[in-house]
């Protein structure tokens, strides 16, 4: 099997079974990001791996074949392809509900679980589970440099022992914030001194009677918090694929 690189122009008219996935042309972000296609009378499969600017320590990477050229050893030829290609030594990574048929083919390729998300649905109305505060004030009250580096600080002792953040990703996971947050819903909680000891933030999507969270089981403060609104929805796993 021969893949060649994606191109721009192949983006234009991307076949209706890759619809779902984000596509891009080769080296689109330098080379840690790169994008391949399988092409006989017409392109039937297509992979695509790329480094997170905001971790860096592990290669995305994501494979689609044509439905009718499925479980013909492509998907496999092509992450073997994808994996020759790597600037980095640096193993894979995918992720998806636990009954995706990607996460089924990850595993099939030898994957472990590195990180588990549980059901997070909930209603605004479960609210009435928890307990108010009045410490907690809105995220527009504080200087936004306060809650960009209470951001960071979070996140990265979250993802400290299964995905380190990378040296200059602060700027990146803050990048686009205060565009996609609701910084009225999102609150904080600070002390005398004005060192932030907590902060939710609320990001905008649609309706606000309906709420999904986004958390890890293993992060000691949100996974007590979450049971109590009693949730609902599917879990999805973060996977390492072996090379």
């Amino acid at each position: 099997m021969e893949f060649r690189p994606l191109r721009e122009s192949d983006l234009t008219s991307a076949p209706a079974w890759t619809a779902g996935h984000e596509l891009r042309p080769d080296l689109w972000r330098g080379e840690h990001t790169r994008a391949v296609a399988l092409e006989t009378d017409e392109i039937v499969a297509v992979g695509i791996m790329w480094t997170s600017r905001v971790h860096g320590d592990r290669y995305w990477v994501d494979v689609v074949v044509h439905p009718a050229h499925r479980r013909r050893g492509i998907g496999t030829a092509a992450v073997r392809h994808l994996t020759g290609l790597r600037a980095a030594p640096l193993p894979l990574m995918t992720r998806a509900y636990v009954d995706d048929p990607a996460l089924a083919f990850a595993d099939a390729l030898g994957a472990r679980t590195i990180q588990v998300v549980p059901p997070a649905e909930s209603t605004t109305t479960a609210r009435a589970a928890l307990r108010a505060d009045p410490a907690a004030i809105a995220v527009d009250a504080v200087d936004r440099t306060v809650i960009e580096a209470a951001n960071a600080r979070i996140y990265e002792w979250t993802h400290a022992s299964w995905s380190p953040v990378g040296p200059a990703f602060a700027d990146a996971l803050n990048e686009d914030l205060w565009d996609e947050i609701d910084t009225e819903a999102s609150s904080v909680v600070g002390d005398a001194t004005g060192r932030v000891l907590a902060l939710a933030l609320v990001y905008l999507d649609g309706e606000i009677a309906d709420v999904e969270f986004d958390g890890h089981v293993s992060d000691p403060h949100f996974l007590p918090v979450l049971a109590r609104l009693q949730p609902t929805g599917r879990w999805f796993r973060l996977v390492e694929i072996p090379v």
